[in-house]
């Protein structure tokens, strides 16, 4: 019984070596004096160490793997400076050899197809934009002496150039289709927008619809080795920040639809997970933290995306929720306080007008003794506008009320005034019992996530968030909008 184990253990053992592929990059550098060279692998855009070989005498190390992802690596044979060439790994055998002075216009490759035809593509584009190089600096002479002809002569040289590159390109990415070369050039390739097959009453729409239905035409969404390239992540950085209108819903179906094509749990995929989560959330364009929700919920939170480990998804979860409640399109979260007098209580609910301006702020805030007047000239300056039917709920933040009701009279803010008051504060459960309040509306500022002040809601008839986080000036814009939609 004993014997028999120890076969089975050792044939087990044979047969996983046999099924694992040995991947060996063997590079020669002359004249490297680092004594270590690194193997770096792409996440998005990111650059991280994936192996470390010793540096020979002679320049030369080597990389051994088993099992290597294929895609875009970079080899970095000096940190100091940082110093780097991408190559591709789509073969177990890759010779290369360059010189420090060059170090990716120089490579020489000794085993791999692939590479071979990627450095020949490389040393293309070198060789034009050494011919580039004199025109462009000749054309900015030109253009500051106002020399229009000879501007317009050297820009007609520069296209030439670009044309030829574009050219090579094509014919490249077409030759070499089932390469993984060939997908990364088709990758790069803009794709060509034809004129409308009937008439149309826009042209120039229809032409925008046709590139954002047909971005990723030349991108094979199926081979997951593209996932491995900052070109990849470049190209969904192009799509969903600049191509796609900058609308949450918009954004949010063009997502749903891009993830559906990517291999689950993929290269792709993880990349596209790391951008998409966060990339709209850093930009100031209003509601973005939508998508932020919308990628967690769907690619996230629900386990879909195995690789991020289970902890760092529930020390997501709660960032999200705390910021669904207040999400554009959702029902603004009720809030009832009571008045300066302290004893008047007023429900957000009832506020009964076309529009509600919601705004948190505080008299001892400096940019709130700013803002909130200006506020106030568009409150009064709307009144005058029939079309529009505006109120300002306005809640204090600030404990000492004293002072919040000089600066009401002084400023003369005429519209509804509220905050949680001291005693309110320090016996809350009295107003509670009495159901002068709510929970919620005591727990406003982590709601509506009110640290830093003012924080400006616009809400609609129904108390459906319409605008978030904006100032006076943007108060008019927006309402503007609104009363245009109107007509």
């Amino acid at each position: 019984m004993k014997k028999t184990s120890l076969i089975l253990l050792f044939l087990f053992v044979v047969f996983s070596s046999l099924s694992q592929k040995k991947y060996i990059i063997d590079v020669k550098i002359p004249g490297l004096k680092d004594s270590v060279a690194y193997l770096g692998t792409y996440t998005g855009k990111n650059l991280y160490f994936y192996d470390t070989a010793v540096v020979n005498e002679d320049g030369s190390f080597t990389f051994e793997n088993e099992d290597m992802p294929h895609g875009v690596y970079a080899v970095i044979p000096s940190m100091n400076p940082p110093k780097y060439f991408d190559i591709l790994v789509n073969e177990q055998k890759i010779t290369l050899e360059t010189n420090l002075d060059n170090l990716a216009g120089n490579v020489v490759v000794k085993k791999s197809k692939e590479n071979k035809l990627f450095f020949d593509y490389v040393h293309f584009l070198e060789k034009q934009a050494k011919k580039k190089e004199p025109l462009i600096k000749e054309r900015k002479i030109a253009f500051e002496a106002k020399d229009t002809n000879k501007v317009q002569e050297l820009n007609t040289e520069i296209t030439k150039i670009d044309s030829a590159v574009i050219d090579y390109q094509i014919e490249i990415s077409k030759k070499h289709k089932d390469t993984y070369f060939g997908k990364l050039i088709s990758m790069s390739l803009e794709i060509t927008i034809p004129e409308p097959p009937i008439a149309v009453d826009d042209t120039n729409k229809w032409k925008y619809d046709y590139y954002t239905n047909h971005f990723w035409d030349n991108v094979d969404l199926t081979d997951d080795r593209l996932g491995k390239s900052a070109l990849f992540y470049n190209q969904m950085e192009t799509y969903f920040m600049k191509v796609i209108t900058q609308i949450p819903d918009t954004i949010n179906k063009r997502i749903d639809s891009f993830m559906n094509q990517l291999t689950p749990n993929g290269f792709m995929m993880r990349s596209a997970v790391e951008f998409l989560a966060y990339a709209h959330a850093k930009t100031k364009i209003m509601g973005m933290e939508s998508v932020y929700v919308h990628v967690a919920d769907n690619y996230i939170l629900n386990g879909r995306s195995e690789w991020i480990e289970k902890d760092k998804i529930e020390k997501l979860r709660p960032k999200v929720e705390k910021l669904r409640p207040t999400l554009i399109g959702k029902i603004a979260p009720n809030i009832i306080l009571a008045d300066t007098s302290e004893r008047k209580w007023i429900n957000l609910a009832e506020v009964n007008h076309e529009y509600t301006l919601l705004i948190f702020w505080a008299e001892d805030c400096g940019h709130c003794k700013k803002e909130i007047p200006k506020f106030k000239q568009v409150y009064d300056s709307l009144k005058a506008v029939p079309e529009i039917d505006l109120e300002v709920y306005a809640v204090c933040t600030s404990i000492e009320n004293d002072d919040w009701r000089k600066f009401i009279i002084e400023k003369e803010l005429n519209w509804i005034n509220v905050s949680d008051f001291q005693e309110m504060r320090d016996d809350h459960m009295k107003y509670l019992i009495e159901k002068k309040t709510t929970l919620q509306s005591i727990n406003y500022r982590n709601i509506y996530d009110v640290f830093v002040t003012p924080v400006a809601y616009l809400l609609d008839k129904d108390k459906k968030i319409i605008a978030k986080q904006f100032d006076s000036e943007q108060l008019s814009e927006i309402l503007k909008v609104m009363k245009n939609r109107k007509k």
